[in-house]
């Protein structure tokens, strides 16, 4: 089995890492998981979603874009790392 990040351990780094309440970091994982990919092409709509949804601004927005693929490319690595590692 895959090594696999869930959702509450997401929000809970998203948490740490931006010192932002559970309420504004689940907004965040939905807005990430809307988009489905992640890449260049959706990275201007996610920021955009992130920034009027939460009302701030476009530096802070792209900063939250930028942890949130820290995290996910991190669990990511490694994932590819330990294949047959189970949390």
């Amino acid at each position: 089995m895959v090594m696999k990040m869930n959702k509450k351990e997401f929000i809970e780094e998203l948490q740490i890492k931006t010192n932002y309440d559970e309420k504004k970091c689940i907004l965040i994982n939905n807005i990430i998981e809307e988009h489905f990919l992640i890449g260049k092409k959706n990275k201007e709509k996610i920021v955009n979603d992130i920034k009027e949804k939460l009302n701030i601004s476009s530096n802070e927005a792209d900063e939250i874009y930028n942890i949130s693929i820290g995290i996910i490319t991190k669990e990511l690595k490694e994932s590819i790392k330990h294949p047959f590692k189970s949390k």
